[in-house]
């Protein structure tokens, strides 16, 4: 530790304590440049701290794109489930042949024109007599081609109903239709089988008449059943459908007649 300088003092003792000042001098130097050189250490330090925040932040809003982008692509896979399920729906007519239906439908209508051909006596609508006994008079042969007739214009007529009630239906369900020639093949023999229902005999008129006319599209819903593939609920809207198909064919006939006679 030095003394204050005295006035008095050699000059070699001037020169040793300014040495001594000039060394003190530099030996401060770097406690002094210490804080200043220390600081940008800390800043460093704390953008290098920052940098893992900054690449979170910049890898949180990443994530939630990521997961945007995946909810879309499910929301847009859910829709296409959507679509394929509505598209894997069975169709109304499945690929078949139609030549076994048509043989089949083929094998009814054989039937039911040799019955009128041999005057069938459950053909005949029963007419009540004055003692109330149901009387079933023999057909005539021109009744029988008559019959014959009535067989040939029913069955293309029972046809085009079904039809169109199995397009309607197709429709209302969003089904695809299928096979066309199969369905037509599939359709006529339901209606000739079902139109064996004129050969049930019955004493009362009024119920030979509902078995002639609305006995037939219901068993031809009944049909449908196995062979379509149907629900009782969409057979029966079928039969529906098909009746009203059969009125709306009748109708334009009796239009297109009207018309033709004048």
């Amino acid at each position: 530790m030095h003394s204050a300088h005295n006035p008095h003092d050699s000059p070699d003792e001037k020169q040793s304590a300014s040495n001594e000042a000039h060394d003190g001098g530099y030996e401060l130097a770097p406690e002094t440049s210490t804080p200043s050189t220390s600081h940008p250490r800390k800043s460093s330090s704390a953008q290098t701290a920052l940098r893992p925040k900054s690449a979170a932040a910049s890898v949180a809003p990443d994530s939630e794109s990521d997961d945007e982008d995946e909810e879309s692509a499910d929301g847009n896979g859910n829709d296409e489930d959507g679509d394929d399920e509505a598209s894997l729906l069975p169709p109304i007519s499945r690929p078949a042949n139609p030549s076994p239906w048509m043989f089949a439908g083929g094998i009814a209508l054989a039937v039911l024109l040799v019955s009128w051909l041999a005057g069938a006596p459950q053909l005949v609508l029963p007419e009540s007599s004055p003692d109330g006994v149901a009387i079933i008079r023999e057909l005539s042969f021109f009744e029988r081609l008559e019959g014959l007739a009535r067989t040939a214009v029913a069955l293309p007529l029972a046809t085009l109903g079904g039809v169109f009630g199995l397009l309607v239906l197709a429709f209302v369900r969003q089904r695809p239709v299928g096979n066309v020639p199969a369905l037509f093949a599939k359709v006529s023999a339901i209606a000739a089988f079902s139109m064996l229902l004129w050969l049930v005999p019955s004493d009362i008129r009024f119920l030979k008449q509902c078995l002639n006319v609305i006995g037939v599209p219901l068993v031809g819903g009944a049909l449908a059943i196995p062979i379509f593939g149907l629900t009782p609920r969409d057979a029966f809207l079928a039969a529906t459908y098909t009746l009203l198909g059969m009125l709306l064919l009748v109708f334009l006939a009796a239009t297109v007649m009207w018309a033709v006679a004048g």
